[in-house]
Formats: C-alpha cells, structure tokens, sequence
C-alpha cells in the first residue's frame, strides 16, 4: 500500500515536471533565439569597428535568416552598426577609396578640369544591392570613374568624397564631405545627390523636409568654385525595394525644393542645376533622353537603371557623367572642343579598361545601340 502511495506521489511528480517543461519551452525558445540574435549583431559590430562596413558583406547574405529581419531591415541594421565606422575620418572604406582616388602629379592640368571633386550619397559613390556594403564589383557604378573617362583633357584623378551611407546622418557627413572638398582646393566640385537626403528620409513631415533641405543648401554654400548640384528627382519607383514610401517626400514637396533650389542657384553665378529629376523621369518611364545632341531612343533607356530602380547601372554611370559634363559645359562662354568625350560608349569603355566589363543585358545593349 505504501509503494503505491509512493509510485503515484513520484507519476505525479514527473507529470508537473513536464508540463513545466512544456510552459517554459516557448520562454527558452525565445531566450535562445534572442541570444542567437544578440551573438549575431555583436559579431557584425566586431566587424564593422575593427575592420570596417566592407568586411560586413559576407555576413550580410545570411543575416536576415539568422536575426529573422527581412533583406532591407537587416540591411539597414548593418548601416547603423557601421555608424561609428562611417562616420569617422578614420573609416576603412573611406581611406581606401581615398588612396585610390589620389590625385595624380600632372603641372599640366587647368581649371574646370584641374582638380574635380565630387560629394554626395550611393549614387555618386557607386552601389549595386548584390554588395550593398561594397565588394569586387562596386567600384564598377563608382560616378567618379566615369567623370574621369569623360574628361579628355589632362586632370587629377577625380576625388570622390560620396558614401553610401549618406542617408545614416546626412548633416554630419554632408558637412564633412564638404569640409574635405574645400581643404582640398577643388577646381570644379560636383554633388549629383548631395541634396537628395535632405528631402527624401524618414521621420519629417511634409513641412519639416523642406526645413532640412536649407540645412543642405547651407552647407553648398561653403563651395567657392564651380559647383554642379542635381536637384531632386521622383524616386518612388524605388518605393519598398531601397527606399520604404515613408521615406518619399510628396511630389508637392520635391517641386517646392526645386523650386527653392532654383531661386538658391540664381543668386549664385558659378552654381549648375543638373536636372536629374528629368534624368530619372526618362529612364524610369523608358523615354527618350537627349545628352549634348545625342538621343537615346525611347525603349532603350530603362536600360540605365539598375533593378532597383534608383541607382545607375554602369551605362547608366556613362550617361550621368555626360549630363553632369554637359550641364557645366552649357554655361561656359568659348569653345570647348576635345575637353570631353561625348560618345557615351566610349565613356563607358575606357571607364571599365583595365577593369572586366560588366556582364548583363544593360552593358550589351548600350555597346550595340
């Protein structure tokens, strides 16, 4: 009788014991995910400090299976990690990029063409979103590149001082590129994007964007020489692919900002609106665009965007460096015959060699049309 009191009191025992086990499992599961996830972000951290944002790409393929983010959270995640790492002169990739874009020792050169730099956010810098923190590839969208494969004349390697993570703190790292552009005694200084993400972002109404494009327009107004500036395109075919709507300005918003860039440039005889809201409205629409009296025929032009929707493919780098070009060129009094490469095609072949030309249908169609 006592053995069976027994036996019952230890089956219940082990009965309360897993249906503890059962109520806890969900709390341990959660708990160990979590770590899984603290674990993960600690070692993209690592990475991004102590040897900056590019070593951070070949975690970024498997981040969002192993934190459970979707691809453009994860991707954002990574960007704020990098912060500290972007942010400072010191940055990795930023030094890099420097040293390669040093300029070259030429007594021969004169101005516009002297000394460019260029400022501004992922465009201008180069991105392609199968290395969103750079890899072999990226250098090949690089806009600079381009720029230099235009210019025909002799000129210093053009200084790119753009990132991609421009849109982290565009205050601060708008005011450091420009600080550096201007310590760098530029001839002809070009931001294609630089204003971009004083409009478009996160977290601004309506009113309170056209705020921060003054803060922007400040910030140019340091630049003493020659400045090409573009002014704000419609991005919202890139609406939940790089950008999320929220981050889109009304296009009532984008035309009152360019129209206050208009009356900001007027007043400014060495400013040059590139019109890269026209840029991209024919592109995105696959419409014609006319560069220097060249046409590129409707139906051939979606080519020049990436599949994003907002980043140039590398024809696209080819044709942007023209417009820039040919933007300046139009307010220049005399002739300027043989300082620019027009052919777009050529631009884009010597702006690859020695480097592998870029496979795709994009890099196809442009060398045939």
């Amino acid at each position: 009788m006592r053995h069976r009191k027994r036996q019952t009191r230890r089956n219940d025992i082990t009965k309360a014991k897993r249906q503890e086990g059962r109520s806890l499992a969900p709390v341990v599961g959660f708990k160990v995910k979590m770590t899984m996830k603290l674990a993960t972000c600690t070692h993209v951290s690592h990475l991004a400090w102590t040897k900056g944002p590019s070593a951070m790409a070949p975690v970024i393929q498997c981040l969002p299976a192993a934190i459970g983010f979707c691809g453009r959270t994860a991707w954002l995640l990574l960007a704020l990690i990098g912060t500290a790492a972007v942010a400072g002169e010191a940055q990795q990739l930023l030094t890099v990029a420097s040293a390669q874009s040093a300029p070259a020792k030429d007594t021969a050169a004169k101005p516009p063409w002297g000394r460019i730099v260029m400022v501004g956010a992922s465009v201008t810098a180069g991105f392609t979103a199968s290395e969103p923190l750079g890899g072999p590839n990226t250098p090949q969208y690089c806009l600079s590149r381009y720029v230099d494969a235009a210019v025909a004349v002799p000129h210093e390697s053009t200084r790119n001082l753009a990132h991609a993570m421009f849109f982290i703190q565009p205050d601060a790292e708008g005011r450091r590129q420009i600080d550096q552009a201007i310590q760098a005694g530029p001839t002809l200084v070009i931001g294609l994007d630089f204003l971009f993400w004083f409009c478009y972002g996160q977290g601004r109404t309506e009113n309170e964007r056209l705020q921060h494009f003054e803060k922007g327009l400040e910030l140019l107004e340091a630049v003493r020489c020659p400045l090409v500036v573009g002014d704000i395109p419609d991005a919202s075919a890139a609406a939940n692919r790089v950008l999320n709507a929220s981050e889109i300005p009304s296009i009532q918003t984008r035309s009152a900002a360019n129209r206050r860039l208009k009356e900001w440039a007027a007043k400014r005889p060495k400013v040059v609106i590139l019109p890269l809201s026209g840029f991209m409205r024919a592109v995105t629409a696959d419409q014609a665009l006319t560069i220097h009296g060249l046409t590129l025929p409707a139906g051939k032009t979606h080519v020049l965007l990436q599949d994003d929707q907002l980043h140039p493919s590398p024809p696209g780098c080819a044709v942007l460096a023209l417009a820039i070009l040919d933007a300046f060129q139009s307010t220049r009094p005399g002739p300027s015959s043989g300082e620019v490469r027009w052919n777009p095609k050529e631009v884009f072949r010597v702006a690859i060699t020695p480097a592998q030309e870029p496979s795709g249908e994009s890099a196809t169609r442009l060398l045939k049309q």
